[in-house]
């Protein structure tokens, strides 16, 4: 759950209310805070740009973890490429396995822009949370407006909101008032 974390903060880098890695200086400091990046990369509206991206992606891989997901007349809340988005970025975000570590793991290719770098750590992350059963328990609240992510911590991985209290409460009082009208 630990290297999940992190996907799942940056996944929640964008708010109802703002994007948190929506300039240039905000994904630095997002990055670097985290030991992504060094303190001296110098990044681009270009990087934003792919960041954003890659968020969206895994936004849209994690939504699909929910079981049944509710539609709304609203929409998803979710971009309708992002995944084509994210699979279209991973040939720049390349990552291979490091024999020489022990042990072995997925890693960066030496080499890549320190956004693409740390944007591939993210996706190795992402493998290896496949390959250990956790992928399945992050999620995307169903809530359309929200569509936050959050760690499945139920026993049967049956959640379907970030929050009960907000986002689930809505949802049943939508489907009551729906039920109610004639």
């Amino acid at each position: 759950m630990a290297s999940l974390r992190l996907i799942e903060e940056f996944i929640n880098t964008r708010m109802a209310d703002g994007d948190a890695i929506a300039a240039v200086p905000d994904l630095t400091a997002w990055l670097t805070a985290r030991d992504l990046v060094p303190g001296a990369a110098t990044l681009s509206t270009a990087d934003v740009s792919r960041a954003a991206a890659v968020r969206e992606g895994l936004r849209a891989l994690i939504a699909a973890n929910n079981a049944d997901p509710v539609r709304s007349p609203r929409g998803d809340g979710l971009s309708p490429t992002a995944r084509e988005d994210l699979a279209a970025l991973t040939g720049r975000l390349p990552l291979i396995v490091d024999v020489t570590a022990q042990p072995p793991g997925l890693v960066p290719r030496p080499g890549l822009p320190a956004v693409d770098s740390a944007l591939a750590a993210m996706l190795a992350t992402v493998v290896l949370a496949v390959a250990d059963g956790s992928w399945s328990r992050l999620k995307a609240c169903r809530e359309p407006s929200c569509r936050w992510a959050y760690y499945d911590q139920s026993r049967n991985r049956s959640r379907s909101w970030c929050s009960m209290d907000l986002c689930g409460n809505r949802a049943k009082a939508r489907a009551f008032y729906n039920r109610s009208q004639p």
